[in-house]
């Protein structure tokens, strides 16, 4: 209860910051930035629109702290902006960004974060290796803090990693700044208790029923089915029931096709028939899961499968789904002790590409999948996809690094760090 208390005051506290916010448009966009950054940002959405709009001049600015941070909320808001057209006062006539720029360390990082929301643009891949390179340079020469949190954006970008994941870490930040903002730390604290909390409780129920159901659980292919069948029509009838369609039909097509997809690598294992990478990666985009969990969403908020926007769904589906196979394969082919017949993209290359990077070639083809997921998600034109399906999207594709980002010893450093942030 003293929690929920706290994070009312808190609540209260930040809206108070957000009327009365007796700083400049770069404080206004930095507070929205805090707020987004430590995901705490929808309980203030309408006052977060307002400043949006009234700071929208920022990005017309000749600093690149300004012009960046601007550039990337208003795009993360919808506003159709262009980065060549906002960047070009920072470069010279060949496109290269100019040298004096390199000492502003806070405007590199803005210019880094800005660089991962590439729709295309030749000015984002320019930024993201003149950022990268001179951020890189000078963290031996920063403050312990500044040192860290430059080291943290490098290898966890902000726009392609878990936003709760990277929460944590801003917090940290923050508190050791020399200014605090009390208000939103205090906040951001409540927040991460009370889903600590919620998470705790979670774990515990699933626990429980574990314990109780193992004695008596059926033959397992039974039991597999049965929950299959259940919870698929306990779906489409929930949708049918808050939404008026009945997805039964397209739902059944979907396991189908997931399965065709098992069986196709099944008969590539059982016949040694090694398939090309380009086969492998097509039927491994199904095979992954992702289109299959994405239809039960796209049905659960209310969307239908009509003509006019099955491209769409499809681009912001498979992007998603091949960002998670290809970083799967690229670290997991080694820990799954694979023989390569059913498949990993990163071995099929290899034997098509004896010379050739493997990683690297799957890193280029990551990169470009996040700017076509970028340009669904940021292009401006109006989607015919709820906010919240293309949020999930966005999501979805960040938490791949999460859950696929092998080490070298082939442990997943990110994802115990954020299971402990989680629970314990």
């Amino acid at each position: 209860f003293s929690l929920c208390v706290q994070q009312q005051e808190s609540l209260t506290n930040v809206q108070a910051l957000l009327h009365h916010h007796p700083t400049s448009g770069r404080g206004l966009l930095t507070t929205v930035d805090h707020l987004k950054r430590l995901c705490i940002d929808h309980y203030f959405q309408d006052e977060i629109d307002t400043i949006m709009d009234s700071c929208a001049d920022l990005i017309h600015g000749d600093d690149l702290l300004d012009a960046t941070l601007s550039l990337r909320l208003m795009r993360e808001a919808g506003y159709s902006v262009s980065a060549d057209d906002v960047l070009r006062k920072f470069a010279h006539d060949n496109g290269d960004f100019n040298l004096g720029l390199s000492k502003d360390i806070r405007g590199l990082l803005s210019l880094q974060d800005m660089s991962h929301l590439n729709m295309g643009e030749s000015s984002l891949y320019k930024a993201n290796e003149f950022s990268s390179r001179h951020l890189r340079f000078a963290i031996k020469y920063l403050e312990p803090n500044l040192a860290r949190y430059v080291r943290q954006s490098l290898d966890h970008p902000y726009h392609v990693s878990l936003m709760q994941y990277k929460a944590r870490h801003h917090l940290s930040y923050m508190q050791n700044l020399p200014t605090r903002n009390m208000a939103i730390e205090n906040l951001a604290r409540a927040e991460f208790r009370i889903k600590k909390l919620q998470h705790q409780r979670e774990m515990q129920e699933v626990k429980r029923w574990d314990l109780e159901a193992a004695d008596s659980l059926p033959n397992y292919m039974i039991s597999c089915y049965k929950a299959l069948y259940t919870t698929t029509n306990d779906i489409a009838y929930m949708v049918r029931k808050e939404h008026g369609a009945n997805p039964i039909n397209h739902l059944k097509k979907a396991w189908a096709t997931l399965f065709d997809g098992f069986m196709i690598e099944g008969k590539w294992l059982s016949t040694n028939n090694v398939p090309t990478s380009e086969d492998y990666l097509r039927n491994g985009i199904i095979t992954s899961g992702a289109p299959l969990v994405f239809l039960h969403l796209l049905f659960m908020l209310g969307h239908d499968l009509i003509e006019g926007n099955k491209d769409n769904i499809h681009r912001v589906i498979s992007c998603p789904a091949k960002i998670m196979r290809l970083w799967d394969d690229m670290g997991s082919a080694k820990d799954e002790s694979q023989e390569g017949l059913d498949g990993s993209y990163k071995e099929l290359y290899q034997r098509e590409n004896p010379h050739g990077d493997a990683d690297e070639h799957m890193l280029e083809m990551i990169a470009s999948e996040w700017e076509c997921l970028n340009k669904e998600c940021f292009s401006g034109m109006k989607s015919t996809l709820s906010h919240s399906f293309i949020t999930a999207s966005l999501n979805f594709a960040r938490m791949v690094r999460v859950m696929y980002g092998y080490d070298d010893e082939q442990k997943l450093p990110i994802l115990e760090d954020y299971t402990r942030m989680l629970l314990f």
